[in-house]
C-alpha cells in the first residue's frame, strides 16, 4: 500500500462546533496518523500520513458526517514531502493564524444529547446542572475574548476544569476522543463550573446553593406575580407570568416607556400554542433551530381563549415566541409548568442591558422584584435575535444572539483589506468589511444615549480583533448622511484616530445596496429599488421615506417619490399620528374645508395641548407659503407617516408609544378586512421626470369614505395596504422597463409589512419581472451597515 503525507487547510465555521474531534475520530477511523491544528481566523490544519484510499474516502466523509453546524468554505489539499513519520493522531497545540473571516460561530442552543444528561439522575455531576454544554452546543461569542478558540481565552478561564468527579472528570471527558466534549471548550459540571444563586432587591443572596430549591423559590414567586431578572447566556431577561394582567400592566408602569410594546414570550413547547396561533413549517423550524429566535407569530381566530393576556402585543395580530435554549430555561418550565412566560430584555429603556451582577442590581432594582444570577462573565452582550416570516423568506428584524459573528458574502471580488461602518441613529448595528465579506455587530439599538454610543464602538473594536485586522488595513469608514447622527460623529472619530476618508451614504440608498449585494446582484447591473421606511436623511435636506431607485453599486437616481408633505412640529408628529393628519389636512384642502373636516373627527382631542395646539398648527401653516416649507417647517417623502396617519383615521392608534406602532397595529387591524369591498385609488403622476405618489388625494378620498358610517374601517385598511403598495410598484415597473431591467426590489423597514409586501411581490412578478427580497440581511434599519460598507468602498474605489 502507498502511504502518502497529506496538508490539509479547511477555512469556515470550523472551530466551536466540536469539528476538531469530528476530524480526530474521522481520521482515526481512516486509520491516519499526524497532527490537527487549530489556526485562529485561518481554520484548521491537518497534515496527515496514510494509505491513499483511506485518505480520499476521508475527505469525502468530512463533508458528508460533518456537524450540521459546522459550515465548510474551502478545503484545500496538497501532497507534503517531509520526511517525519508520525506514530499516531493528535491535536496540536492552537495557533494564531491570521485569514479573511472568522471561524467563530455563533452562541449555539443546548443540544438534545446535553438535555438527556441534564436529565440523567445517575449522571451526578450533570444532574439539573444548568450549564451543561458539550462540543456542539453552548456560549461560543458571548464568551470569547479572542482568537484562537480555546478556554484560556474565552470568560470559561474562571473555572478550571475537575479532575474528580461522578461518573468522570470534565478533564477526563476534555481528553477523551470517544466522548462528544472531547477538546469542548465551554463546558463545565456542578463541580468545577459557574452556578446560580438567587438574590433580593437589596443584593442579600438567599441562603441556599441548591440548584432545586432555587428553581422551587423562583417558579412559586413568579406564580405568585413577581417579576424575576434571570441572567442568561449574552444578557439578562425580565420574566413573569404570561397570563397575569395585573403582572404584565406592574411591568409596564415599571418600564415606564414601554406602555405597549409588545413583550417576547418563552414557552415550553410548541404544543400549548398551535390552537391559538398560526405555525408554519418554515417558523417551526427556524424555531427549533440551533439559533432559537423569537419568531413573530400570527395569532389565529381562538386566540382570545389562549393563555396569554391582551396586555402582552396589544393591538397587534401577532406575537413573538421563542423556545427556551438554555439548561436554565428548561429547569425553570419544570416547576413553573407548561404555560407561557414573558422573556424580555432586562434593560431600561434605550440603555443596553447589563452584563455585571453589581450593573445588573442597579439597572434593574426598581424593575425587578428578585434577582437569578450566575457567575459566568458574560464578554459580549447579545440581545435574543426576533424575526417574521413571509412566504417562507425570514425578514430579520433584530439580528444579535444565534447569528453574530456570521457573515455577508459580497457577490463580487474586493480589493481592500478592512474597512468599517457604523450605521444610522435606530436599531442599528455597526459592521467590518474584510475583502468581499461583511460581519456585522450584534444589535446595538438606538444610539441616542451615553451608554449606546460606547457599545457601539466596544463591539466594533471587539469584532475588529476577532477578524486580527491590524490599524493600518482599514482603508475607509462608512456612515450616514445625517450631519447630526451620534454615528456620523463616531465615524468622524474613528476617521481622525486611523487617518483614513469618511463616506456619507445616503440612508436609502444603502438599504437598495445590501438588497442588492444579498440577491447576488452584478457589479456593473442595475436594480429599481423600493426603498421605503419611517426617516432617512435626504440629498434635499427633506426627510425621505417613500423612494423608489434607479439603483447601482457606484451611484443612484432617485426617479420615484411620495408627494412632501409638511410636518408642522416637526418630530412632534412622529408621536402624535393626529398632527401628521392635520398638517396633511390643512395642505390638501382649503382652510375652511380643513376646519370642517378637524370638527368632525374631532382632531383637537387627540393632540397634546388639545385646541390650542390645534389654532397653534393651523396658525404656523397659514404663516408659511407652501414654496418656504423647506426653510421653516420639514418636509417628508415618508411612507411612515402615510401608515401612521391612516392609522389614526381609522382610529387604530392616536400616539406612538414605541417605534413603529401605529403602522403596526393597521397591519393587524387591516388583516380582518376585506380589500375588494373597498373603493379606493390612489394616483401618481410625473413632473420633471419625477413620478409622485398622491398622498394629499388619498388621505382626502379616506376621509370620505369615512363619512359613511355603513363602511367597515378594517375593509378601508385592507384596501389602503394594497393601493398604496401597487402604486409604488406600478412606477417601479414603469422605471424598470424604460431602462430595460428585470429587477424590482423592496426594501426599509416598511418591508416588515406583510400585506404591503405580498401586494408589491405580486404586482411585479405579475408583471413579467423578478422580485428581490430580503432574507438574510434585516430590511430595516439593523441592514443599513452592511449598505454602507458597500457604498463606500465604491466611493472609495471608483
Amino acid at each position: 500500500m502507498k502511504h502518502i503525507t497529506y496538508n490539509l487547510e479547511i477555512t469556515g465555521i470550523v472551530q466551536g462546533v466540536g469539528f476538531r474531534p469530528f476530524l480526530y475520530n474521522l481520521a482515526r477511523n481512516h486509520d491516519l496518523r499526524g497532527v490537527i491544528l487549530n489556526r485562529g481566523n485561518a481554520g484548521v490544519s491537518l497534515t496527515l500520513q496514510g494509505d491513499q484510499k483511506d485518505f480520499e474516502e476521508f475527505i469525502v466523509n468530512i463533508e458528508k458526517k460533518k456537524t450540521n453546524i459546522s459550515y465548510i468554505e474551502k478545503l484545500t489539499v496538497k501532497e507534503s514531502e517531509i520526511s517525519e513519520v508520525f506514530p499516531d493522531l493528535r491535536i496540536g497545540k492552537s495557533e494564531e493564524g491570521r485569514g479573511i473571516s472568522l471561524t467563530l460561530p455563533p452562541d449555539i442552543a443546548i443540544c438534545n444529547d446535553c438535555l438527556r444528561d441534564m436529565r440523567n439522575p445517575d449522571l451526578q455531576k450533570y444532574y439539573n446542572y444548568p450549564f451543561i454544554a458539550c462540543a456542539v452546543c453552548g456560549p461560543r461569542f458571548t464568551t470569547v475574548r479572542e482568537l484562537p478558540y480555546d478556554r484560556e481565552r474565552s470568560t470559561m478561564i474562571k473555572f478550571p476544569f475537575c479532575k474528580e468527579a461522578k461518573p468522570e472528570s470534565c478533564m477526563a471527558e476534555y481528553s477523551d476522543f470517544h466522548n462528544r466534549r472531547f477538546h469542548a471548550q465551554t463546558f463545565a459540571c456542578s463541580v468545577c463550573g459557574p452556578n446560580y444563586h438567587l438574590y433580593d432587591k437589596r443584593n442579600n443572596i438567599v441562603n441556599t446553593d441548591s440548584i432545586e430549591e432555587i428553581l422551587k423559590i423562583t417558579a412559586k414567586r413568579i406564580k405568585e406575580g413577581e417579576v424575576a431578572a434571570i441572567k442568561g447566556i449574552g444578557g439578562v431577561h425580565l420574566v413573569c407570568l404570561a397570563n397575569d394582567d395585573k403582572t404584565i400592566l406592574k411591568l409596564r408602569r415599571r418600564k415606564g416607556k414601554r406602555k405597549n410594546k409588545p413583550f417576547a414570550l418563552m414557552v415550553p413547547n410548541l404544543s400549548i400554542l398551535e390552537d391559538y396561533l398560526k405555525i408554519s413549517n418554515k417558523e417551526k423550524e427556524l424555531l427549533t433551530s440551533f439559533r432559537k429566535p423569537i419568531v413573530l407569530l400570527e395569532k389565529n381566530s381562538n386566540f382570545n381563549a389562549s393563555n396569554i393576556s391582551e396586555f402582552v402585543a396589544p393591538g397587534l395580530n401577532n406575537v413573538g415566541i421563542m423556545l427556551p435554549y438554555s439548561g436554565i430555561h428548561y429547569l425553570l418550565f419544570d416547576h413553573v409548568g407548561e404555560q407561557p412566560l414573558v422573556y424580555t430584555s432586562g434593560n431600561k429603556s434605550n440603555i443596553p442591558m447589563a452584563i455585571e451582577n453589581e450593573k445588573i442590581f442597579d439597572q434593574l432594582n426598581n424593575l425587578a422584584d428578585f434577582f437569578l444570577l450566575h457567575n459566568r462573565p458574560i464578554y459580549q452582550r447579545a440581545d435574543d435575535s426576533v424575526l417574521r416570516v413571509h412566504n417562507d423568506k425570514v425578514k430579520l428584524i433584530r439580528r444579535s444572539r444565534g447569528y453574530v459573528p456570521e457573515y455577508y458574502a459580497l457577490p463580487f471580488e474586493v480589493e481592500t483589506p478592512a474597512a468599517l461602518s457604523t450605521g444610522p441613529e435606530l436599531a442599528v448595528t455597526g459592521a467590518i468589511m474584510r475583502n468581499n465579506r461583511i460581519f456585522p455587530t450584534q444589535h446595538i439599538g438606538n444610539v441616542t444615549h451615553l451608554e449606546t454610543f460606547e457599545f457601539l464602538n466596544e463591539s466594533l473594536h471587539h469584532m475588529k480583533k476577532l477578524l486580527q485586522i491590524k490599524d493600518s488595513e482599514i482603508k475607509y469608514i462608512a456612515c450616514d448622511a445625517h450631519p447630526s447622527f451620534t454615528t456620523t460623529k463616531l465615524a468622524q472619530e474613528l476617521s481622525t484616530q486611523y487617518n483614513i476618508e469618511t463616506y456619507k451614504i445616503q440612508h436609502h440608498y444603502a438599504h437598495t445596496l445590501s438588497l442588492m449585494a444579498e440577491n447576488n446582484v452584478n457589479r456593473d447591473e442595475r436594480i429599481v429599488g423600493i426603498s421605503v421606511d419611517g426617516v432617512g436623511y435626504g440629498d434635499d435636506g427633506n426627510v425621505w421615506g417613500g423612494e423608489i431607485l434607479l439603483s447601482g453599486y457606484k451611484e443612484y437616481e432617485r426617479l420615484g417619490q411620495l408627494q412632501y408633505q409638511p410636518m408642522i412640529g416637526g418630530d412632534r408628529c412622529t408621536k402624535f399620528p393626529a398632527r401628521m393628519a392635520a398638517s396633511i389636512i390643512l395642505n390638501s384642502m382649503e382652510h375652511e374645508e380643513s376646519k370642517r373636516i378637524f370638527e368632525r373627527i374631532r382632531i383637537a382631542s387627540d393632540l397634546e395641548y388639545e385646541i390650542v395646539e390645534l389654532n397653534t398648527i393651523i396658525s404656523q401653516f397659514e404663516h408659511y407659503t407652501k414654496s418656504s416649507f423647506d426653510q421653516n417647517i420639514p418636509l417628508t417623502s415618508s411612507a411612515g407617516r402615510i401608515f401612521d396617519t391612516v392609522s389614526y383615521l381609522l382610529g387604530v392608534s392616536i400616539l406612538k408609544t414605541y417605534r413603529g406602532e401605529p403602522a403596526m397595529k393597521l397591519e393587524g387591524f387591516a388583516s380582518k378586512g376585506n380589500p375588494d369591498k373597498i373603493d379606493l385609488e390612489i394616483k401618481y403622476y410625473k413632473k420633471d421626470g419625477m413620478f409622485f405618489i398622491n398622498t394629499s388625494e388619498l388621505i382626502v378620498n379616506i376621509l370620505t369614505l369615512l363619512e359613511n358610517p355603513s363602511i367597515n374601517r378594517h375593509d378601508i385598511a385592507a384596501k389602503f395596504h394594497v393601493v398604496f403598495a401597487e402604486a409604488f410598484a406600478d412606477i417601479a415597473i414603469i422605471v424598470a422597463n424604460f431602462n430595460k431591467i428585470d429587477k424590482i426590489g423592496l426594501t426599509g423597514g416598511v418591508a416588515y409589512n406583510r400585506l404591503f409586501s405580498n401586494a408589491i411581490k405580486d404586482t411585479v412578478l405579475k408583471n413579467g419581472l423578478n422580485f428581490l427580497e430580503h432574507n438574510k440581511i434585516p430590511p430595516g434599519d439593523a441592514g443599513i451597515s452592511t449598505g454602507q460598507l458597500i457604498g463606500g468602498y465604491f466611493k472609495h474605489n471608483y
